[in-house]
């Protein structure tokens, strides 16, 4: 069991990193997708404490003293009902902390990829070994081996390689 656990955390930690990475630009291209750190500011707010800052993703729809922004913002509105909100939000660039331009990253893809297959590989293992014995564990017999799922550290090491970068 060990190693499905091994599996399954490998498997939320990709899908968690996800498949792009976002790196710090001073003017973004127009069209690509950024996250821009504003600052909230607050009377009431500790002095000692780090400034707050919040986080909006969007289109840069034009980028020089204000960066304009597309956004999308969605809305749960009961069971089976979604409000979609698009809106342009205007920033000067003094008024944000940090813009980020989002970068497809190739080595998580592949890590992603690979994490997927490798716990499907193991679903299909168990699925059949325990079908194969009407869902019962047999008591192996001396001299009979017991079924085992053997993992390479060098496989899960590539594998980390690739998504830790």
């Amino acid at each position: 069991m060990s190693s499905m656990r091994l599996a399954t955390v490998l498997v939320v930690s990709s899908i968690l990193a996800g498949c792009y990475t976002y790196a710090p630009v001073q003017s973004p291209m127009v069209g690509s997708t950024v996250r821009v750190h504003v600052p909230v500011q607050s009377a009431v707010a500790d002095r000692n404490a780090a400034p707050r800052t919040e986080t909006v993703e969007g289109v840069v729809l034009g980028a020089g003293d204000t960066l304009a922004l597309a956004t999308e913002t969605r809305r749960e509105i009961g069971a089976y009902r979604e409000l979609i909100q698009f809106d342009t939000l205007r920033l000067g660039m003094d008024q944000t902390s940090l813009v980020e331009a989002r970068e497809f990253s190739t080595a998580r893809s592949i890590g992603l990829g690979a994490a997927i297959a490798v716990v499907a590989g193991v679903a299909a293992v168990v699925a059949f070994n325990s079908s194969r014995n009407g869902g019962e564990v047999p008591d192996p017999g001396p001299g009979e081996p017991a079924p085992a799922v053997v993992f390479s550290g060098s496989l899960l090491g590539s594998l980390w390689g690739l998504v830790a970068r």
